[in-house]
């Protein structure tokens, strides 16, 4: 198949457009950058043959010095824009040690177009035969147009009586190159611009993870009530040889005016210069009064900086293997510059990551990154990322050191002095879990939520604040907290194990699990992650699924602590060991006095072992504002804490405030505001059976079923059949006929499952 740039293609449902580098179906339009779509017409090239990495990359790159792992992410562009799965390829598959093949069908698209017309006269014979010489003259002069406009600094004057602005999202620069293969660097030049502009205070800078949102999409208007920002500020650059121009301008988003505008030229070297020359400028236009630092920069070799670039890429995606080449990435840019204060900062935030996404335990993170964080603060001591980072790497130390009390105070002054240079989303964030290690609730929710303030459309951001209201017994406003976050980023590869720190098990969920467990069959081989092991086991568990869970056990050569924890409680809970339960929960309670969910789990423990005093104590313990409270006020968050304390006033001989807090709870769940309509079904079950309206009970429990209710470890660690609010039922036939009809439900769930599963053995 001969190959021509002007050529459309028919691939799969995709018209895919080189001229444009675009893929057109019947509903929606994607793009690619030049270079991508390169790779792509050279695999088109050779539909249906195995191509090897060399050959694309001599093929595209010609003779410029590339690594396969350029080529990697070219290809992890095109799968995304064609939404080709990797390892159940409809359009690329992937040739082990190899390249590539293109597997999809593709067709040269015939194009409708008139036939030439023949010269009317000699006169036209004439102009048609001058016509090479009229194109070659017309190209000469456009080009020696484009250098002198190339060179020319804009001399327009800048406009000082501009009103001050006090928040701006920088969106992504547009790429003016012939080659468009300007990528890394242009990332590399918005995130400067924006570490930058953060550090003046007056300032609110939305993070690059919500204002990259809009690659694609610059209206103004759209992104000012996304963002709830004043203005946006936009830019291009080209590149000639090795000078780089790079136009900037700041448009309202109230009304789209031009604000400002400014030119910069600079050659391929001084690119750090350039970045701070842009930052200084654009800071005084926008806040005139404004005192900007002028910061010094060392020259960074160029392969150093593209080193970084890449890492810089990889780090982002928090997965344990692109974890893994973000490290290698940043060590290749050390060696060639040992002092890159950068470069040291973002290997010593991937150990720290390692720790949450993928195996390593809390010790080896810190002992791994604080030696580079602490090289970075000798080189630059008011680097707020620096300061930041070894707030984050002393947090995890706190959390295993046997004196955390001036380990915590250190991290604070880190993060304090951090958040006095630049108003950061994830120096707040990363502040916030200090802050909840330390019980400061209040200061918690005011970070965590200014974190989101500069970074909106942070789905990462709004799952991390789900998770947290959670643990901190608010359940259902984490639901919808999650929800957002789902809306945010629904293919997010996490979304499903992130899910079950929020929401109860559903046979659909389960069902999601085993699925998301066979097509990541990889993360599991070693247990690369031992987050998303954990919360797969238990999953697995909560269906009587041991022989799977018992597999993903054995492959885990590390495990957290609060999940040993867990399946010590679960196999208590099984064997109904009630007192080593209660004990369990008690240490834990007593180690980690600000956690919600040990502390509510130990009333409970102790209700279900008979201990009705102690349980109100602890119930009392977490809600002071029970305590004598002539009525109590239900909410979404705490109406299965009221059941609970309901029924313990109820064994406490409390009779009548019992039945009041009972029944106002029944009242407001009839109202429909509860999220997760199993859980509220099942909450009206247990109520009334514990007022003995038993009819209403078994009615409220069937309905609960009907929803796809389930057991749910880690969150309870018994099974339905033992649920100590639903007791009063236990003798009643059709309690016995609901339980007996739910465990066939449960066994024909865990028959599906095993066969999803069955392509792991093979």
């Amino acid at each position: 198949m001969s190959l021509h740039n002007s050529q459309k293609y028919q691939l799969g449902r995709w018209i895919v457009c080189p001229i444009t580098n675009t893929f057109q179906d019947a509903d929606e339009q994607k793009s690619i950058d030049n270079k991508s779509m390169q790779v792509l017409l050279f695999l088109i090239q050779n539909s249906g043959q195995n191509v090897t990495k060399e050959q694309i990359i001599e093929h595209v790159w010609n003779e410029s010095v590339v690594n396969e792992e350029i080529l990697s992410v070219a290809i992890s562009k095109i799968r995304k824009a064609l939404e080709d799965k990797a390892r159940q390829p409809t359009f690329i598959k992937t040739i082990p040690n190899v390249g590539y093949c293109l597997i999809a069908e593709v067709k040269p698209l015939v194009e409708n177009t008139q036939p030439q017309e023949p010269p009317l006269n000699k006169f036209n014979q004439q102009i048609n035969n001058r016509k090479p010489y009229i194109i070659a003259s017309t190209l000469i002069l456009l080009a020696i147009i484009f250098i002198v406009s190339f060179y020319r600094v804009d001399q327009e004057p800048e406009n000082h009586n501009l009103a001050a602005i006090r928040s701006i999202a920088v969106v992504p620069f547009e790429d003016l190159s012939e080659k468009k293969d300007s990528i890394y660097f242009i990332e590399g030049l918005s995130d400067a611009i924006i570490n930058q502009l953060s550090q003046s205070k007056p300032l609110k800078v939305i993070s690059r993870d919500s204002s990259f949102n809009f690659k694609g999409n610059k209206d103004p208007h759209i992104i000012g009530n996304s963002l709830k920002v004043e203005a946006i500020l936009d830019g291009s650059v080209q590149q000639l040889a090795e000078h780089v121009r790079i136009n900037v301008q700041i448009i309202s988003t109230f009304d789209g005016r031009l604000l400002w505008a400014k030119s910069f030229d600079s050659q391929n070297t001084n690119v750090f210069n350039l970045q701070d020359q842009i930052s200084r400028d654009i800071l005084q236009a926008i806040q005139p009064t404004s005192q900007p630092e002028v910061t010094v920069n060392t020259k960074i070799d160029s392969q150093a900086y593209e080193w970084f670039l890449m890492a810089q890429y990889h780090w982002r995606q928090r997965t344990p293997t692109s974890l893994s080449k973000a490290e290698t990435y940043f060590n290749h840019s050390l060696e060639l510059e040992p002092n890159y204060v950068d470069a040291l900062i973002g290997l010593a935030i991937t150990y720290g990551q390692f720790h949450y996404y993928a195996n390593w335990t809390a010790k080896e993170s810190v002992d791994k990154g604080l030696p580079y964080i602490e090289q970075a603060l000798a080189l630059a001591p008011n680097s707020p990322s620096a300061l930041a980072a070894k707030g984050m790497l002393l947090t995890i130390m706190a959390g295993y050191s046997k004196t955390p009390l001036p380990i915590l105070n250190e991290a604070q002054d880190m993060f304090i002095r951090s958040l006095a240079l630049e108003d950061n989303a994830t120096t707040h964030h990363w502040y916030s879990s200090l802050l909840n290690q330390m019980g400061e609730e209040a200061l918690v929710v005011k970070h965590i939520e200014r974190a989101i303030a500069l970074n909106p459309l942070s789905a990462s951001l709004k799952s991390i604040y789900s998770t947290y209201l959670a643990i901190r017994g608010r359940l259902d406003t984490a639901q919808k907290m999650h929800r957002r976050a789902m809306i945010l980023d629904p293919d997010r590869v996490s979304n499903i194990v992130d899910s079950t720190h929020i929401f109860r098990n559903t046979p659909s969920s389960i069902i999601a699990i085993a699925e998301w467990h066979l097509n990541n069959s990889d993360l599991f081989e070693f247990c690369s992650s031992d987050e998303y092991c954990e919360q797969v086991v238990f999953s697995y568990l909560s269906i009587e699924q041991t022989e799977e869970a018992n597999k993903i056990l054995a492959r885990m050569t590390s495990k957290h602590e609060h999940f040993k924890h867990s399946l010590k409680l679960i196999d208590y809970g099984l064997k109904g060991e009630l007192a080593n339960a209660v004990s369990l929960l008690d240490q834990l309670s007593k180690n980690h006095p600000n956690n919600y969910k040990y502390k509510y789990s130990l009333a409970i423990a102790q209700y279900r072992a008979g201990s009705y005093e102690q349980t109100r104590a602890s119930l009392l313990n977490l809600y002071p504002d029970w305590r004598n409270a002539p009525a109590v006020d239900v909410t979404t968050d705490n109406y299965l804490a009221l059941i609970h304390y309901g029924a313990t006033l109820l064994k406490l001989n409390e009779q009548e405030y019992a039945n009041v807090v009972l029944n106002n709870v029944e009242q407001f769940l009839l109202l429909d505001k509860v999220h997760d309509k199993a859980q509220a079904e099942m909450a009206l079950a247990q109520l009334n059976a514990q007022l003995h309206n038993l009819s209403k009970a078994t009615k409220h429990l069937r309905k609960a079923l009907n929803h796809g209710w389930l057991e749910t470890f880690d969150r309870e660690w018994w099974t339905l059949q033992y649920d100590h609010l639903l007791k009063p039922l236990q003798h009643q036939t059709e309690f016995k006929t609901l339980v007996q009809e739910h465990q066939e439900n449960v066994n024909k769930l865990v028959k599906q499952i095993s066969l999803k599963l069955e392509d792991l053995k093979r």
